[in-house]
């Protein structure tokens, strides 16, 4: 990616995606629209398990990204780069049901990058739905979604978790 000081602020600029920043501004946005709209969303956390310590690790590292991007089909979505190792998606105004359409979706993409020899590397992925309301703190979804990319780390090779977060 071109450097410019115009989507310094907001991309990510080894990968080209957003930055975790620009993520948590739409994600806030996103959550007040969906209390209002009575409607759910998705958090995921992907990590690709790729260390950036060469080149090569750095193009399949963007590599990844980009077929993350590639899978969210929705203008609403959105695909950040959330630290150094991992991604995040927002799936705005999506159940559970779609959510587990969308991560089938990029579990295939990788599948055939790798029968293909382009790319091979051990995806964990966590997510929650929920259905934002007043009562819910953000952070805690940011937290749920931590510890399912841990569960999900410890279900093997290319594993997710998906949970539901309801307030009981």
């Amino acid at each position: 990616m071109i450097f410019s000081f115009q989507n310094a602020s907001f991309r990510d600029t080894e990968t080209g995606l957003y930055n975790q920043a620009y993520f948590m501004e739409i994600f806030n946005r996103e959550w007040h629209r969906l209390i209002r709209d009575n409607d759910s969303l998705s958090i995921l956390l992907f990590n690709p398990h790729i260390r950036t310590s060469s080149e090569t690790e750095k193009a399949k590292l963007i590599q990844v990204g980009n077929i993350l991007t590639e899978q969210t089909l929705r203008s609403t979505d959105i695909t950040c780069r959330f630290n150094e190792h991992c991604f995040a998606m927002g799936l705005f105004g999506l159940d559970t049901e779609g959510t587990k359409v969308i991560v089938t979706r990029i579990q295939n993409a990788l599948l055939e990058q790798e029968k293909l020899g382009l790319l091979h590397c051990n995806l964990s992925i966590g997510a929650v739905n929920v259905k934002p309301e007043l009562t819910i703190e953000p952070g805690a979804i940011f937290e749920k979604t931590i510890t399912a990319l841990h569960y999900a780390e410890q279900n093997g090779v290319n594993a997710y978790q998906l949970e539901t977060y309801t307030i009981h």
